[in-house]
């Protein structure tokens, strides 16, 4: 299983253990981020870096590691594990406490850093795309938990991958309360139209990925393409030309069906496929 990081210590990650009184595993209460290294060098961590900052604000952690910190932290990780296209996941949570509604909320935080060689997905899927379903459960209303924060405590998103699962689909589409399409259980959606592309806007609750803002910047600079944030209805994909969702670990995955509904007569279309090679290329420079 190789070497992690776990509260000052490299170790070897059969031997890495937490408290059983720990507050990520007695409350889902920790936040986390996910990303990626290309080449040996680790790609866009300063906007991770944020989200993590802005997630434990809202939680009103205080980050005991600097972003110089964890960028020290990841490029020996990646030395010790021997990684070179590595995907790596940060996981902080309130550390040791204690059970119980009034229970102590302050103490020595608890940082677990994982990397792994990134495996990524078999080609045929973005050769002949995939099939999506609409999820029976929905997204957290945005009034109830706050989307900014990106939370360990990820029951909502579950829901709907074992939903996904259970009748054999890819990834499922999570509306919000309000019937708007909002985002996959662990992914983010598009769909183009001309040379236009769509996709929901924060409004609708949705995580704003940061592999969501890097395609949003990749379709208006190098392909051309409008993108505009709304809120919309599923009956707005029937018109599309194409759809496609994104994620640190999918990049740019091409739809081809959406529950019966078939996308461009089951054709992966060559937005997705040139969005994809825009991706790597820019992973490439800023790797």
């Amino acid at each position: 299983m190789g070497v992690v990081y776990l509260n000052g210590e490299y170790v070897d990650a059969d031997q890495a253990v937490i408290s059983v009184f720990d507050q990520g595993l007695l409350y889902g209460d920790g936040i986390f981020e996910s990303f990626r290294a290309v080449g040996g060098q680790l790609y866009q961590f300063s906007q991770h870096y944020q989200r993590l900052h802005q997630s434990a604000e809202a939680l009103r952690y205080s980050l005991p590691y600097s972003q110089k910190d964890l960028e020290k932290i990841l490029l020996e990780l990646s030395r010790k594990n021997q990684l070179f296209d590595a995907y790596f996941r940060i996981t902080i949570t309130r550390g040791r406490g204690e059970i119980g509604f009034q229970r102590n909320m302050s103490g020595d935080l608890t940082c677990l850093v994982v990397g792994r060689e990134f495996q990524g997905f078999d080609n045929s899927f973005y050769q002949q795309g995939i099939a999506l379903r609409v999820a029976q459960t929905r997204r957290n209303a945005p009034e109830a938990i706050n989307p900014k924060i990106k939370s360990i405590s990820n029951l909502n998103s579950l829901l709907g991958k074992l939903e996904a699962k259970s009748v054999g689909a890819f990834e499922v589409i999570m509306l919000n309360n309000k019937e708007q399409i909002c985002e996959g259980a662990s992914s983010n959606i598009f769909w183009t139209r001309d040379q236009w592309v769509f996709t929901p806007s924060a409004a609708t609750g949705l995580l704003e990925g940061v592999t969501r803002a890097t395609i949003i910047r990749l379709c208006e600079e190098k392909l051309n393409l409008r993108v505009i944030c709304g809120e919309y209805k599923l009956q707005d994909l029937k018109f599309s030309d194409e759809v496609f969702i994104t994620s640190t670990s999918l990049e740019v995955m091409p739809v081809v069906k959406v529950d019966d509904f078939t996308i461009n007569q089951g054709q992966v279309g060559p937005i997705a496929h040139h969005l994809r090679e825009q991706l790597h290329t820019d992973m490439g420079k800023q790797g």
